[in-house]
């Protein structure tokens, strides 16, 4: 390498790997001053890591000077996150004790540890620990990045509706790829295509506008209803595009519409209004129809609902972002409750409804339509059960969460002092090393071990419904093709195991510090 070219050796070495450029450039001076370039190591950070967090200004860094930012420096404090991650997470997998913390550390680093987390999840299945690997470090920081949105829209800030709308599937990820800021890019998207599409948009009126948006959406199958689903489907998305437009959505009961106002001292079709004049809005269901609906038509389905609680004008504005969120996570929660082919989703039906749950606690005081007399207190006590149960079986790891974003939320009500004190004893319980629980001879004539997957040996059910029963032995049999167990059952399995032995077809024990027998 010494008779070639420095561009020559720097583009070698943008196929290699930063540790041996590092140990390159302790060979001579020449080599240092190569492999010092910006250029290298901003190359290294874009091949190196997909997720930054805000801290780093990253995007904003990309936009200077290649001269002007520690290029070298910003990988190597992103490298020494990644390390520390995995450190953490070999110490997780290791032991039992003092999960809850070590987590919590891991999800402190926010955005910069998604990388290395989504590098061990993503392992294949011939890892020694697969399962354990995959499990629930991931879904943990996606659920803090979505509640830390909502606690900004709760604080008053300002929290773009498809973030905070976003934020739902954060809670859903399977895979850890996807992101909130993939939604606004997939937007921008479309309104690329729809510019591509109609080349004179700009040209036309508010009102055209919102008509050939409101027919696009409904040629591209992009408003989110399937009339052969039920309407509250969780799989259905919400998607508002402003070309220019000043529009919201309205929260019109039973079904979302859509309020567009025209600029100060116009119409919608961009006629100058006499001194005093109003601006009228423009009310549209892209859902159901391209066309505008009339406010009189909108006043007509209130009157057919009878009496009222609120007046009109309540339902015909602009609803807030929260309110949105709140709305929302009450339509999973019917959906969980009231659509009986719910089960067959693709989604990990506990972690949709803990995040309805949270948003329905977290946005409980924006419920002005559903309890204009109760306030808030009996939203957060309606709700406060559920999630508790949800966190406690499922999600334990989000201790941290409970306490900094629920439990002040109770500060004034008597449900306080208990949630503090199960938060302090959860804590307190996962810095105990756990009690080592041997099996002696008695046990030697069971037949089936921890580990087994069992069906019904006649119905051949293979079924958890939660609740504690007893089968008979000569009933059951064990499950020897991992195939036969469905894919979100064995996602949720690595809390327990590490993985499927083929061999002894049996899952293998994750938590042999409390069970070195199994």
């Amino acid at each position: 390498m010494d008779d070639l070219p420095d561009e020559i050796v720097q583009c070698i070495l943008a196929w290699t790997t930063p540790a041996s450029t590092v140990a390159l450039g302790q060979t001579s001076w020449r080599y240092w001053a190569i492999t010092n370039s910006p250029l290298l190591w901003r190359l290294y950070c874009l091949n190196h890591f997909i997720y930054w967090g805000n801290c780093h200004r990253f995007q904003q860094k990309l936009n200077l000077p290649v001269s002007q930012v520690d290029w070298k420096g910003l990988y190597k404090r992103r490298h020494l996150v990644d390390i520390a991650v995995t450190d953490i997470l070999e110490s997780v997998l290791a032991t039992q004790t003092g999960r809850i913390e070590k987590v919590h550390k891991i999800v402190s680093f926010g955005y910069d540890a998604k990388d290395t987390l989504m590098r061990h999840a993503q392992i294949g299945s011939d890892h020694e620990d697969y399962l354990a690997r995959r499990n629930a470090i991931l879904g943990c920081l996606h659920r803090t990045i979505a509640i830390l949105e909502w606690s900004r829209l709760k604080k008053g800030e300002e929290v773009p509706l498809e973030i905070a709308i976003g934020a739902f599937d954060m809670f859903t990820l399977e895979t850890g790829t996807g992101d909130l800021e993939d939604i606004s890019y997939k937007l921008d998207n479309i309104v690329s295509v729809i510019k591509a599409d109609c080349g004179t948009i700009s040209e036309l009126t508010p009102r055209q506008k919102a008509v050939k948006v409101a027919e696009y959406l409904r040629q591209k199958n992009l408003t989110g209803i399937d009339t052969r689903s039920e309407y509250y489907n969780v799989e259905h998305n919400f998607l508002g595009i402003a070309l220019g437009l000043n529009a919201h959505p309205c929260g019109f009961p039973f079904h979302v519409h859509v309020i567009l106002r025209p600029e100060t001292g116009y119409d919608m079709d961009d006629k100058r209004l006499e001194n005093g004049e109003p601006e009228a809005p423009m009310y549209m269901d892209p859902f159901r129809s391209a066309q505008e609906i009339s406010i009189a038509d909108l006043e007509s389905q209130l009157n057919f609902l009878g009496a009222l609680t609120l007046s009109h004008s309540t339902f015909l504005r602009e609803s807030l972002t929260s309110e949105i969120v709140l709305r929302c996570g009450k339509n999973i929660l019917n959906s969980v409750t009231q659509s009986p082919g719910f089960s067959d989703t693709s989604l990990d039906i506990a972690s949709v409804e803990y995040a309805a749950l949270w948003a329905s606690v977290l946005f409980a005081d924006s419920a002005t339509m559903e309890r204009p007399r109760t306030g808030p207190a009996q939203g957060l006590r309606h709700y406060l059960p559920s999630l508790m149960e949800h966190f406690a079986t499922n999600f334990p790891f989000d201790v941290y969460l409970i306490d900094k974003f629920l439990v002040p939320l109770f500060s004034s009500l008597p449900e306080y002092d208990h949630l503090r004190e199960s938060i302090h004893v959860m804590k307190t319980g996962d810095e105990i090393p756990k009690q080592i629980q041997r099996r002696g001879p008695d046990h030697s004539n069971v037949k089936y071990r921890v580990g087994q997957i069992f069906r019904h040996r006649r119905l051949g059910l293979l079924v958890e419904d939660k609740s504690a029963r007893y089968v008979a032995e000569e009933n059951i049999e064990s499950v020897v093709d991992i195939s036969q167990i469905s894919p979100q059952f064995l996602k949720s399995l690595g809390r327990y195991f590490k993985r499927w032995d083929p061999r002894t077809r049996m899952f293998v024990s994750n938590i042999r510090d409390e069970y070195p027998d199994d």
